[in-house]
């Protein structure tokens, strides 16, 4: 009998699927033939070929043992990664607490800092202001006193450039305070 390989080109089946299809096709063809003309009609051909059926089974039997052995092996395995997975997940979760803690407290450290900053900060804006009317109160004095004095006075006129560069200093301060 001859056996077409329809299916096997359709389900991609390899060299031993096909063989077993062939074999199956023979095994049927020699029931066929058995349960018509008897057992007188069976080739020892049949026996050789019965016998090579039940060492593929016995060979596919071993497969599969080996390849639930392997499976149980890999599914230990996935078990035991699962497990440590777990440990460090909950490890990963007790440091992000105590890193969080840790962060709370830097974070109120700073604030601490930053209020005792912008104390020193008005502070110095109080001692800034101060020191801007005592400046001016200054630039008056010398205004005061350039109406009395004659035009080329040289000890009034080393004054007023002293007082220029206070005033200089005094803007190019407020100036960085303003940058910052």
């Amino acid at each position: 009998m001859i056996v077409v390989d329809i299916f096997a080109d359709l389900y991609d089946w390899d060299e031993r699927d096909r063989e077993r299809a062939h074999r199956a096709a023979r095994a049927a063809k020699t029931i066929y033939t058995v349960a018509r003309r008897g057992a007188v009609a069976a080739s020892p051909v049949v026996f050789v070929d019965a016998a090579l059926s039940v060492l593929d089974a016995v060979n596919a039997y071993a497969g599969y043992r080996q390849a639930k052995e392997v499976t149980r092996q890999l599914e230990i395995e996935g078990e035991m990664l699962r497990k440590l997975l777990h440990e460090l997940y909950e490890q990963l979760k007790i440091n992000a607490r105590v890193d969080d803690e840790k962060f709370a407290q830097e974070a109120n450290a700073l604030r601490a800092r930053l209020k005792r900053h912008a104390i020193e900060l008005e502070m110095t804006i109080e001692t800034f202001d101060s020191l801007s009317k005592q400046v001016k109160k200054l630039g008056q004095a010398i205004v005061d006193l350039r109406r009395n004095a004659p035009p080329n006075c040289t000890h009034l006129l080393r004054l007023e450039q002293a007082y220029y560069g206070l005033v200089d200093l005094h803007l190019q301060t407020m100036m960085d305070a303003v940058k910052e």
